[in-house]
């Protein structure tokens, strides 16, 4: 029988001494993890007078992560053990940890260094040193090192085409924006502790949680290229123990920007989002069962120190990541006391997220808690934060008054999944109102009638923000509004072009009023300003997107011939799809399909739909003739 860790602790137990233990006030428990592909992990637990091997790792103080051979040379009773050699340890970060350690494998005549952290070293590990809260010690991204690959060279060629013929515009901002996007690929700087190749925000010094986040989402089109995702690997490498994730950090040093409790310090949570969003695309359930963990510590970090009593979520016009918006006075920096909608949503949203990816990778020990908690966060959401005479869900003070500011955050709801149908209707009319949401270009980060919007956009005090509208769009789709989908997608992708047109360059957000960049707004910005040029066009103006199961579904709105070739497939290999110039958009559809590999296509358009299941070869479809 081949060893294993389970083996390996169970021999482990003979050697235990009493007469070794050392007194302490409580039982100290120390995890030991294998990572995959032969993931396992055990605890030790040691009271005064007994030592317990116990499954996994739910009650670990420390996790000791390591490859089955390091630990098979360091677990021999009366032999010195390096520990810090070829392992990872996780929850090591106070004075007492390594007390805590030697404690526990002292009892088993297995000496270490016992070497301590000066927590008042900035940089040192226990600079913001909390608890191990699991299942953070299940996060195996500090086993990684940096081995950076060469970063690959912009090659048309090797991306998705856009074809639009009756719009050249889309099709140049597009090109702009994947070209762009290949000259901010960074590797990591040696200091900085991170493990994997990037995109950089390019905003200043700094990587941003919510825009890396978004960049991966139009980064899934280029992944055969360079693993956009990846990106987030940056963040989960610096996961702290008790599961918290700052939010922005040093690119070249890998510090936190932000200590935890700073109210500017994280946010939104939209980690599982990307993730989910890129299993949809890939097919990758190895990635899943990865960052599934470092999810889920996060969420719960979230859900533990960003409550209020009452069941809402706090955060700060930064940690919403929309800095400046009027809706909570004097906030950029502080939550002042307000329950705040995006936060409340995006914490439901996350809730049935992670029950889902919970039950791909056969994780569902969580899953009733999240289920509790969702439907806590709904009731909550609905009675609290629901305004009848506005139609709207607004942030609320402390004395329970509702915002006067109509907010784009509140149209994660939609995402969400918790707005009731007849409330859906009211919150989704907002985008087809000129006195709120339907200005010159849509959507605006706040309404048109919220105290403080400016029509230059103010950053974001009415700014037009690729975010944002990505989220909104996807919102539509869940409550059954792909005709609007549409519309506000060729509407925005539309003033895109033009701006880029007559600067000659894609910008961080756009003014509401007028076609134009914001004042203020960045230059040159992919960033998440790609998802306007290149994940909105080919998702909801094209209208191609990929289910959960593989295939692929088009909804056909557009009368031009357009479609995408080389659009990339599971396998790695692309596929060509185009539809010919229709006298109108209720004209059945021709389709011209060539695929290399087995391909399910489900297309829609006014009036029919159709669904094949194509060999591969080249195909005509044309279901009305």
């Amino acid at each position: 029988m081949s060893l294993s860790l389970h083996r390996l602790l169970e021999s482990l137990l003979d050697a235990f001494d009493p007469g070794a233990v050392l007194p302490h006030y409580k039982p100290s428990v120390v995890g030991f993890l294998v990572p995959a592909p032969h993931k396992e992990s055990w605890s030790l637990r040691l009271d005064d007078d007994g030592v317990a091997l116990l499954p996994g790792l739910a009650e670990a103080e420390i996790v000791v992560q390591a490859p089955l051979d390091v630990f098979e040379r360091g677990l021999t009773p009366g032999q010195p053990w390096d520990i810090w050699t070829g392992t990872n340890i996780v929850g090591y970060g106070s004075p007492g940890d390594s007390a805590l350690l030697s404690r526990v494998l002292g009892a088993f005549h297995i000496a270490i260094d016992g070497r301590r952290v000066d927590v008042r070293q900035p940089r040192a590990a226990a600079y913001f040193a909390m608890p191990l809260r699991h299942p953070a010690g299940e996060n195996v991204f500090g086993m990684r090192r940096a081995a950076p690959a060469p970063l690959p060279d912009y090659d048309p060629d090797r991306l998705p085409g856009l074809v639009a013929d009756d719009h050249p515009g889309w099709v140049a901002a597009y090109d702009y924006a994947w070209e762009t996007a290949f000259a901010n690929l960074r590797q990591p700087a040696p200091e900085s502790g991170f493990v994997s190749n990037f995109i950089d925000t390019a905003f200043n010094e700094c990587t941003f949680l919510w825009d890396s986040c978004f960049m991966t989402m139009f980064g899934r089109y280029g992944t055969h290229v360079f693993p956009f995702i990846g990106t987030l690997d940056n963040f989960y490498v610096k996961q702290h123990p008790d599961g918290f994730i700052c939010r922005e950090i040093n690119t070249d040093t890998g510090e936190d920007r932000f200590t935890p409790h700073d109210a500017r310090s994280t946010g939104p949570n939209v980690f599982a989002w990307a993730e989910w969003l890129h299993y949809q695309f890939t097919g990758d359930r190895a990635r899943l069962e990865t960052v599934f963990p470092v999810l889920v510590a996060y969420h719960h970090w979230l859900r533990d120190w960003r409550t209020w009593p009452g069941g809402g979520l706090w955060t700060s016009g930064l940690g919403s990541g929309m800095d400046n918006q009027s809706r909570v006075p004097d906030s950029q920096w502080h939550h002042r006391h307000h329950t705040w909608v995006d936060a409340t949503m995006q914490q439901a949203l996350n809730c049935r997220l992670l029950g889902q990816i919970g039950a791909i990778v056969g994780q569902t020990a969580y899953n009733a808690g999240l289920e509790a908690e969702y439907r806590a966060l709904e009731a909550f959401v609905n009675a609290r934060l629901w305004n009848e005479a506005t139609g709207f869900y607004h942030d609320v003070g402390p004395d329970g008054a509702p915002s006067p500011v109509k907010t784009v955050g509140a149209y994660w709801g939609l995402l969400a999944g918790i707005v009731p149908d007849d409330r859906a209707r009211r919150l989704i009319a907002h985008l087809d109102d000129p006195a709120t949401f339907r200005r010159p270009h849509r959507v605006p980060s706040q309404s048109a009638d919220s105290p403080g919007y400016r029509n230059d956009g103010g950053y974001w005090l009415g700014g037009v923000w690729s975010p944002t509208n990505y989220m909104v769009l996807h919102g539509l789709l869940a409550h059954g509004a792909p005709e609007l989908a549409h519309a506000i997608a060729c509407e925005h992708v539309d003033r895109v072009a033009r701006v880029f047109a007559e600067t000659g360059t894609l910008w961080e957000n756009y003014a509401p009023e007028f076609p134009g960049p914001s004042r203020p707004a960045k230059p040159n910005f992919v960033g998440w300003t790609g998802l306007s040029a290149i994940g909105i066009p080919i998702e909801f103006a094209i209208g191609l997107r990929r289910e959960s199961d593989g295939a692929l579904a088009w909804d056909i709105r557009l009368a031009e011939r357009h479609g995408v070739v080389r659009y990339p497939l599971r396998s790695g290999q692309q596929a060509d799809l185009l539809c010919e110039r229709r006298a109108g958009p209720d004209e059945p559809p021709r389709l011209r399909v060539r695929t290399p590999e087995r391909l399910t296509l489900r297309a829609q358009w006014a009036g029919g739909a159709g669904a094949w299941d194509l060999d591969p070869g080249e195909h005509t479809l044309a279901p009305g003739g």
